[in-house]
Protein backbone atom coordinates (compact mmCIF):
# COMPACT_ATOMS: atom_id res chain seq x y z
CA UNK A 1 0.00 0.00 0.00
CA UNK A 2 3.06 2.50 0.52
CA UNK A 3 6.88 2.48 1.11
CA UNK A 4 8.65 2.38 4.05
CA UNK A 5 11.26 5.48 4.55
CA UNK A 6 14.17 3.98 2.41
CA UNK A 7 11.84 3.66 -0.69
CA UNK A 8 11.44 -0.30 -0.73
CA UNK A 9 7.67 -1.41 -1.23
CA UNK A 10 5.94 -1.88 2.35
CA UNK A 11 3.33 -5.03 1.61
CA UNK A 12 -0.02 -4.88 3.18
CA UNK A 13 -0.92 -7.48 5.81
CA UNK A 14 -3.20 -10.19 4.64
CA UNK A 15 -7.04 -9.55 5.71
CA UNK A 16 -8.18 -12.08 7.36
CA UNK A 17 -12.16 -12.44 8.47
CA UNK A 18 -12.94 -11.38 11.98
CA UNK A 19 -9.54 -9.90 12.67
CA UNK A 20 -9.25 -6.12 13.36
CA UNK A 21 -6.29 -4.43 11.40
CA UNK A 22 -5.10 -1.23 11.81
CA UNK A 23 -5.74 1.75 9.62
CA UNK A 24 -3.72 4.54 9.29
CA UNK A 25 -3.13 6.17 12.87
CA UNK A 26 -7.27 6.29 13.01
CA UNK A 27 -9.20 3.76 14.83
CA UNK A 28 -8.81 -0.19 13.59
CA UNK A 29 -11.32 -0.96 11.02
CA UNK A 30 -13.42 -4.36 11.53
CA UNK A 31 -13.13 -6.42 8.42
CA UNK A 32 -15.55 -8.96 8.62
CA UNK A 33 -18.19 -6.64 9.29
CA UNK A 34 -16.92 -4.36 6.39
CA UNK A 35 -17.61 -7.25 3.83
CA UNK A 36 -20.60 -8.74 5.58
CA UNK A 37 -22.36 -4.93 4.75
CA UNK A 38 -20.87 -5.03 1.73
CA UNK A 39 -21.97 -8.56 0.58
CA UNK A 40 -25.60 -8.31 2.17
CA UNK A 41 -26.17 -5.30 -0.26
CA UNK A 42 -24.44 -7.10 -3.80
CA UNK A 43 -27.36 -9.95 -3.30
CA UNK A 44 -30.27 -7.03 -2.54
CA UNK A 45 -31.60 -6.64 -5.88
CA UNK A 46 -31.48 -10.39 -6.23
CA UNK A 47 -33.47 -11.01 -2.87
CA UNK A 48 -35.49 -8.39 -3.98
CA UNK A 49 -36.67 -9.81 -7.03
CA UNK A 50 -37.22 -13.91 -5.53
CA UNK A 51 -39.76 -11.99 -2.63
CA UNK A 52 -41.80 -10.06 -5.05
CA UNK A 53 -41.53 -13.29 -7.61
CA UNK A 54 -42.86 -15.26 -4.04
CA UNK A 55 -45.41 -12.62 -3.29
CA UNK A 56 -47.04 -12.50 -6.57
CA UNK A 57 -46.92 -16.10 -7.07
CA UNK A 58 -48.81 -16.33 -3.75
CA UNK A 59 -51.67 -14.11 -4.38
CA UNK A 60 -52.66 -15.55 -7.45
CA UNK A 61 -52.36 -19.66 -5.73
CA UNK A 62 -55.37 -18.01 -3.66
CA UNK A 63 -57.28 -16.57 -5.99
CA UNK A 64 -57.32 -20.03 -7.42
CA UNK A 65 -57.92 -22.00 -4.61
CA UNK A 66 -60.58 -19.11 -3.71
CA UNK A 67 -62.52 -20.35 -6.92
CA UNK A 68 -62.85 -23.82 -5.36
CA UNK A 69 -62.80 -23.57 -1.85
CA UNK A 70 -64.80 -26.16 -0.83
CA UNK A 71 -62.82 -28.94 -2.60
CA UNK A 72 -59.87 -27.62 -0.32
CA UNK A 73 -61.43 -27.49 3.19
CA UNK A 74 -63.02 -31.23 2.77
CA UNK A 75 -59.78 -33.00 0.96
CA UNK A 76 -57.52 -33.58 3.72
CA UNK A 77 -54.91 -34.31 1.10
CA UNK A 78 -55.45 -31.16 -1.10
CA UNK A 79 -55.30 -28.85 2.33
CA UNK A 80 -52.09 -30.48 3.25
CA UNK A 81 -50.68 -29.97 -0.51
CA UNK A 82 -52.21 -26.18 -0.34
CA UNK A 83 -50.56 -25.38 2.99
CA UNK A 84 -47.18 -26.91 2.00
CA UNK A 85 -47.28 -25.05 -1.12
CA UNK A 86 -48.34 -21.72 0.21
CA UNK A 87 -45.25 -22.65 2.98
CA UNK A 88 -42.88 -22.86 0.42
CA UNK A 89 -43.44 -19.49 -1.25
CA UNK A 90 -43.89 -18.01 2.29
CA UNK A 91 -40.05 -19.50 3.43
CA UNK A 92 -38.97 -17.92 0.07
CA UNK A 93 -40.76 -14.18 0.83
CA UNK A 94 -39.56 -14.00 4.21
CA UNK A 95 -36.09 -14.80 3.45
CA UNK A 96 -35.92 -12.50 1.10
CA UNK A 97 -37.34 -9.93 3.56
CA UNK A 98 -34.95 -10.72 6.13
CA UNK A 99 -32.13 -9.79 3.67
CA UNK A 100 -33.17 -6.84 2.60
CA UNK A 101 -34.30 -5.24 5.51
CA UNK A 102 -31.54 -3.08 7.19
CA UNK A 103 -29.76 -5.01 9.94
CA UNK A 104 -26.48 -4.93 11.95
CA UNK A 105 -23.44 -5.86 10.52
CA UNK A 106 -23.40 -9.22 12.02
CA UNK A 107 -24.10 -12.25 10.08
CA UNK A 108 -25.20 -14.47 12.86
CA UNK A 109 -28.62 -12.52 13.18
CA UNK A 110 -29.49 -13.57 9.98
CA UNK A 111 -28.35 -16.77 10.65
CA UNK A 112 -30.90 -17.63 13.96
CA UNK A 113 -33.85 -15.74 11.79
CA UNK A 114 -33.53 -18.41 9.01
CA UNK A 115 -33.32 -21.11 11.60
CA UNK A 116 -36.24 -19.96 13.42
CA UNK A 117 -37.90 -19.55 9.97
CA UNK A 118 -36.88 -23.23 8.86
CA UNK A 119 -38.39 -24.65 11.94
CA UNK A 120 -41.60 -23.36 11.90
CA UNK A 121 -41.70 -24.38 8.31
CA UNK A 122 -40.67 -27.87 9.06
CA UNK A 123 -43.55 -28.55 11.66
CA UNK A 124 -45.95 -27.11 9.20
CA UNK A 125 -44.76 -29.31 6.69
CA UNK A 126 -44.42 -32.56 9.02
CA UNK A 127 -48.53 -31.85 10.12
CA UNK A 128 -49.60 -31.43 6.24
CA UNK A 129 -47.92 -34.54 5.80
CA UNK A 130 -49.58 -36.39 8.29
CA UNK A 131 -52.85 -35.18 7.49
CA UNK A 132 -52.81 -36.04 4.04
CA UNK A 133 -51.31 -39.58 4.53
CA UNK A 134 -54.01 -40.38 6.75
CA UNK A 135 -56.98 -39.00 4.75
CA UNK A 136 -59.67 -41.77 4.02
CA UNK A 137 -60.08 -40.68 0.20
CA UNK A 138 -57.22 -39.17 -1.76
CA UNK A 139 -56.90 -37.41 -5.46
CA UNK A 140 -52.74 -37.95 -5.13
CA UNK A 141 -51.19 -41.09 -4.45
CA UNK A 142 -48.99 -41.57 -1.03
CA UNK A 143 -46.09 -41.90 -3.04
CA UNK A 144 -46.55 -39.12 -4.43
CA UNK A 145 -47.89 -37.10 -1.75
CA UNK A 146 -44.59 -37.97 0.02
CA UNK A 147 -42.32 -36.52 -2.79
CA UNK A 148 -44.29 -33.43 -3.29
CA UNK A 149 -43.94 -32.50 0.64
CA UNK A 150 -40.25 -34.09 0.74
CA UNK A 151 -39.04 -31.96 -1.59
CA UNK A 152 -40.24 -28.66 0.26
CA UNK A 153 -39.20 -30.44 3.64
CA UNK A 154 -35.67 -31.11 1.99
CA UNK A 155 -35.82 -27.11 0.82
CA UNK A 156 -36.76 -26.02 4.49
CA UNK A 157 -33.71 -28.63 5.94
CA UNK A 158 -31.33 -26.48 3.84
CA UNK A 159 -32.56 -23.46 5.30
CA UNK A 160 -32.19 -24.35 8.52
CA UNK A 161 -28.37 -25.46 7.50
CA UNK A 162 -27.48 -22.58 6.25
CA UNK A 163 -28.96 -20.71 9.37
CA UNK A 164 -26.11 -22.46 10.81
CA UNK A 165 -23.62 -20.71 8.59
CA UNK A 166 -24.55 -17.90 8.65
CA UNK A 167 -24.87 -18.14 12.92
CA UNK A 168 -21.23 -19.42 12.42
CA UNK A 169 -20.11 -16.22 10.63
CA UNK A 170 -19.72 -17.59 7.40
CA UNK A 171 -21.50 -15.28 5.70
CA UNK A 172 -19.86 -15.52 1.95
CA UNK A 173 -20.88 -19.18 1.64
CA UNK A 174 -23.98 -18.76 3.30
CA UNK A 175 -25.19 -16.36 0.15
CA UNK A 176 -24.29 -18.42 -2.02
CA UNK A 177 -26.14 -21.29 -1.06
CA UNK A 178 -29.08 -19.43 0.00
CA UNK A 179 -29.58 -18.34 -3.26
CA UNK A 180 -29.97 -21.86 -4.76
CA UNK A 181 -32.02 -23.07 -1.98
CA UNK A 182 -34.95 -20.29 -2.80
CA UNK A 183 -34.03 -20.57 -6.62
CA UNK A 184 -35.12 -24.70 -5.67
CA UNK A 185 -38.16 -23.77 -3.10
CA UNK A 186 -39.38 -21.94 -5.68
CA UNK A 187 -39.53 -23.87 -8.32
CA UNK A 188 -40.50 -26.33 -5.97
CA UNK A 189 -43.73 -24.46 -4.98
CA UNK A 190 -44.79 -24.41 -8.90
CA UNK A 191 -44.32 -27.85 -9.29
CA UNK A 192 -46.75 -28.28 -5.89
CA UNK A 193 -48.82 -25.50 -7.35
CA UNK A 194 -49.48 -27.40 -10.55
CA UNK A 195 -50.51 -30.41 -8.47
CA UNK A 196 -52.20 -28.61 -6.40
CA UNK A 197 -54.93 -27.25 -8.77
CA UNK A 198 -55.06 -30.57 -10.80
CA UNK A 199 -55.98 -32.69 -7.90
CA UNK A 200 -58.75 -30.10 -7.43
CA UNK A 201 -59.77 -30.17 -10.95
CA UNK A 202 -59.99 -33.82 -10.59
CA UNK A 203 -62.01 -34.28 -7.44
CA UNK A 204 -64.36 -31.45 -9.19
CA UNK A 205 -64.24 -33.43 -12.11
CA UNK A 206 -64.73 -36.84 -10.83
CA UNK A 207 -65.89 -36.83 -6.95
CA UNK A 208 -67.19 -40.24 -6.69
CA UNK A 209 -64.74 -42.03 -8.43
CA UNK A 210 -61.67 -40.76 -5.53
CA UNK A 211 -60.56 -44.82 -4.39
CA UNK A 212 -59.88 -44.63 -0.82
CA UNK A 213 -55.82 -45.36 0.06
Amino acid sequence: MGRALGGAPRSSPPIRHGCVLPHGEGRPVRIASMNFATTLLGWHDFYAITGTAAASLVGLLFVGLSLHLRIVVTRPEVQGLARVTLTGFGVTLVASLLMVVPRSNDASSIGWDLVGLGGVAAVLIVRSLVAGVRSEFRILSVQRLILRFGSSALSVIGVIAIGGVFAGGDFQDGFAWLSGVAIFLLLTSLRNSWDLLVSVGAAIQAPAHTSPG
